[in-house]
């Protein structure tokens, strides 16, 4: 038979995980006034409520609270549906405004440049640059109009570098020469094009960075802004120039240090390349 103290502890344990509840319970009415929008806030408040009542020794109060859970997934379902639905329906207004349209299906959702992984499970989102090649962010909230802006702010950046295409392809010659340099590879061999981006981002830094090695004096070069800086230089017409990409094989299109993806084009579509060369001409 249990002592006074055992009886007390169970007693402690129950009204826990009864108040549990019913700020579980309470929360739940709340965003039920709209529950459309907010089917997955409230299936994981279901999913509480049914996670606490296991502890409950009462039969007949977990009887009860399980009748109710029975009776709210079934509309939890339907409010799942429809927030699919109007989800997409919104998001698509939202791009259309300027001239972008959405394609692919759920959980993929693809517009321009960037790809969009849905998971209605814990109402979150995570955006791409290109077909899931480079990650941009992760938990994303499920709300048309946060992954809009994300998407806009993201754009804005990756296209807001200055482009000269001369001086870019200046650059990345320099930056070739340097790897042949390293290698001792005459001009024209074809050099890893990774390493030839890390030799950019070098020749790009500011003279401060020369004098101080510091963080604050570095300028950064992600993956992507990289890509995209490649993909302009594709459509600038000056390839005659010499430059040259090799298409990566299929064990290097996932290995980030030997390929790096560049767009084909604005639908997103692209090709994983693992070296670079430039023709005699330019030696």
């Amino acid at each position: 038979m249990p002592d006074t103290n055992e009886i007390t502890s169970n007693l402690k344990t129950w009204n826990k995980q009864l108040r549990k509840i019913q700020k579980l319970l309470e929360a739940y009415e709340k965003i039920r006034a709209d529950a459309t929008n907010n089917a997955y806030l409230l299936e994981q408040k279901v999913e509480g409520v049914e996670r606490a009542i296991t502890a409950l020794p009462d039969q007949d109060i977990r009887d009860v609270l399980d009748g109710w859970l029975q009776n709210e997934k079934v509309s939890l379902g339907k409010f799942k549906e429809d927030f699919r639905f109007r989800f997409g329906q919104q998001l698509g207004e939202l791009f259309a405004r300027d001239g972008i349209k959405i394609g692919g299906q759920y959980p993929l959702l693809r517009f321009g440049l960037f790809t969009l992984k849905l998971n209605f499970e814990f109402g979150e989102a995570t955006l791409f640059f290109g077909p899931e090649v480079e990650k941009l962010r992760a938990k994303i909230p499920l709300q048309p109009q946060t992954i809009y802006e994300t998407v806009r702010r993201y754009e804005k950046d990756i296209r807001g570098e200055h482009f000269e295409a001369n001086k870019v392809m200046d650059d990345l010659i320099a930056a070739y020469k340097r790897c042949l340099l390293l290698s001792e590879k005459p001009y024209g061999d074809k050099v890893r094009i990774t390493e030839v981006l890390k030799e950019y981002v070098f020749l790009k830094q500011p003279k401060q960075f020369a004098v101080d090695a510091s963080k604050g004096h570095f300028h950064e070069y992600s993956r992507v802004k990289l890509s995209y800086l490649l993909y302009c230089l594709k459509q600038a017409n000056i390839m005659e120039r010499g430059m040259r990409f090799y298409v990566a094989n299929f064990d290097a299109t996932v290995d980030k240090v030997r390929s790096f993806w560049v767009p084909d084009n604005e639908e997103g579509e692209g090709t994983h390349y693992e070296y670079v060369s430039f023709g005699p001409a330019q030696e």
